[in-house]
Parts: structure tokens; sequence; C-alpha cells
């Protein structure tokens, strides 16, 4: 690996400068877990690298409103959401998740903002947070704005974030009744998936309602299903009805041929499960805060 000079901001004000000052071609780094292998492989060669390890204590805080809602701020760990209990009860999505998410060591260090800055098109959150309609807040010396999941990734490797911002809080809304994702993999169950299916959903009169459906892994980033979604909103969940869904599903996705497998491989691949992840979706454990 090439030297490099490593820059160690004390707040976020000071980090953000670094960053914004002209002519900066460094990186900023949380977790580094993705980063280091990067530049071990060769691919990634910078003069400088910003840490964030000194901001931590300040922006280390799981938040959850009386809703349902949470607010995870950016330099907290995948471990840190993995275990707390709050997150675990009004986003029961999430547990089962990080699960297969690589591996304990990784998810202690990975930060979740690193973490999707990152832009890998393989990363099981970022369709699972696109169905959950999260936000990302991206803060620059220029202000911040929100930008939802699924329109912070623009294809493989490549974000909408600006050369100057940090992700510095995740948003996520409460949790639908209804969510499950499902993480095909031949390899070990932590590797990367060769396809991801997320979905989320209500249920009014026995009829699915508000379906949100993206897949990941597969793709050159979250794509989302939006005529199978049309197929099953305001529907009664039947095997007709997944036949459908999972025609639609494979019909309109833009599928990306890879080592993992060819496009008809991972069309059949999502045929045969996303009748399953909705059929687990409703049998799943409800959010604390949608229970009588």
């Amino acid at each position: 690996m090439s030297a490099f000079e490593l820059l160690q901001p004390s707040t976020l004000e000071e980090a953000l400068e670094i960053i914004a000052a002209p002519g900066f071609a460094g990186r900023p780094v949380s977790g580094a877990t993705a980063i280091s292998l990067m530049r071990r492989a060769g691919v990634l060669n910078v003069d400088s690298l910003v840490s964030l390890e000194r901001l931590r204590e300040s922006m280390r805080g799981i938040h959850l409103a009386s809703d349902g809602q949470a607010q995870v701020d950016g330099l907290v760990t995948l471990g840190e959401m993995e275990n707390h209990a709050g997150l675990a009860a009004s986003h029961p999505i999430l547990p089962a998740v990080f699960a297969t998410l690589a591996n304990p060591r990784v998810r202690n260090v990975a930060m979740i903002g690193g973490y999707l800055a990152h832009g890998d098109p393989h990363m099981d959150l970022p369709p699972v947070l696109s169905a959950l309609n999260a936000r990302v807040l991206a803060q620059s010396v220029r202000g911040s704005r929100e930008i939802p999941v699924d329109e912070l990734y623009r294809g493989y490797y490549e974000t909408s974030l600006e050369a100057d911002e940090l992700i510095t809080r995740l948003v996520i809304p409460p949790q639908p009744a209804c969510a499950h994702y499902k993480k095909v993999t031949t390899r070990a169950r932590h590797d990367w998936p060769t396809l991801g299916i997320a979905a989320a959903f209500d249920m009014e009169d026995g009829r699915i309602v508000r379906p949100r459906i993206f897949i990941g892994a597969a793709t050159d980033r979250p794509l989302r299903l939006v005529q199978a979604e049309a197929a099953v909103a305001g529907e009664a969940w039947t095997e007709a009805l997944a036949r459908r869904a999972a025609e639609a599903a494979a019909g309109e996705a833009v599928l990306v041929p890879d080592s993992h497998g060819s496009v008809e491989y991972k069309q059949a691949l999502l045929r045969a499960h996303l009748p399953e992840v909705f059929e687990r979706a409703l049998k799943a454990p409800k959010p604390a805060a949608r229970q009588a």
C-alpha cells in the first residue's frame, strides 16, 4: 500500500472543513472495513484519510420516537444497531438481516454512515432500508439535506453524495406491520448475496396495502419493483397472486450477470423466492409500536 497522511479532526465541523477544502483528494473513513481492503487490493490510492474516530462519542446515539421512528447517528456500528433492544422491537426485520450480514468482527467495527456511503451493490441493508422508506441526513459546510435511501445509489459504487458531504444520521420510519428480507446465497450465509429481496407492507381487511418491494445484489443498485407492487396492492395473498407477482418482478427487474450467476438464473431465483418473502412477512413478528 502507498503511504498516506492520516488526519484526525476532533469535531464534525472540522471534518467537514477538511473535506470541503479546495483540491482535497482524500477520503473520510469511520470503521475502515472496506477502504482497508480496497487499499490492499490496489484499487484505491489516496494522499490522505480523514479518520472520524474522535467524533464517535458525539455521533453514536440511537434515538427511538414513541411512534416507532428510529434515528441512528452516523458513527453507530452495525453491531450496536444489532444489539439495541429498542431498535429490534420497533423494527423486527433488522435483527434477522444483521444475523447474516458479514460477520461479528465486521459488524462491531463498520459504522452505518460509512457503510451506506460505500455504495457496494451487494450490501444487504440498502434494499431493506429502501423498503422501509428510510432516509439519510447528508451534511457539509454548505448545510444539510435528506436523501431517501432508494435515491442514494446511482450505480456500481456510485452514490448521490457530493464529495464534501458526510452521512451523519439514518432516519427509519415506523416499520409496516409486515416486513421480511430474503438473502439468497449459494455460499456461506454471511457471504455476499446472489440476490436480496426486501418487502414491507401493511394489511387492511385482509388485503395488502402500501407495498414496497426492493431487490439488491443482482442489480447495480437497489431496484424498486413497481410492477410487482402494483400486482399485489389491494389484493389478498393467494398462490395465484404469488405467481403473478413473481412473474411481474422477473419481467421488470434489470439484472446483472456476474460470478454468482446469469441473468436467467437470477430471474429464476426471483420467481422462486419472492412469494416466500411475502409469506414470511405475513408471519413475521410485528413492530412493538403496532402490537395491541
